[in-house]
């Protein structure tokens, strides 16, 4: 499968942890946005960025392995060194990392 210059900037990955629970980070350029399921089938929480400064309705869009592109809103992106830190912490306790502002999704 073939990719052009811009499908190269973006990421899924998705990390399981001990007990089933999963955190995605979804990347597009040098931002993306995390989930957090405690469970299959969990509403889950996602990221917000408490210093996002920009228009409310901005988004940004993102590509899944899956092919389907999907957007959400701006005020939840990270720098990608937050994600890959939450990534790290996750993996070594599969707890939401506390130093991301997390919403509860249900």
């Amino acid at each position: 499968m073939s990719h052009d210059a811009r499908d190269a900037q973006y990421r899924e990955i998705w990390v399981e942890g001990p007990q089933g629970q999963q955190l995605c980070a979804l990347i597009n350029g040098e931002l993306g946005w995390l989930m957090y399921l405690r469970e299959p089938g969990d509403a889950g929480m996602s990221s917000r960025n408490p210093d996002y400064d920009g228009p409310e309705a901005a988004s940004i869009d993102y590509l899944l392995e899956n092919g389907q592109r999907d957007e959400y809103p701006a005020s939840w992106a990270l720098p990608v060194a937050t994600l890959q830190r939450a990534i790290d912490a996750f993996r070594a306790d599969g707890l939401p990392p506390a130093f991301v502002l997390w919403h509860r999704d249900d």
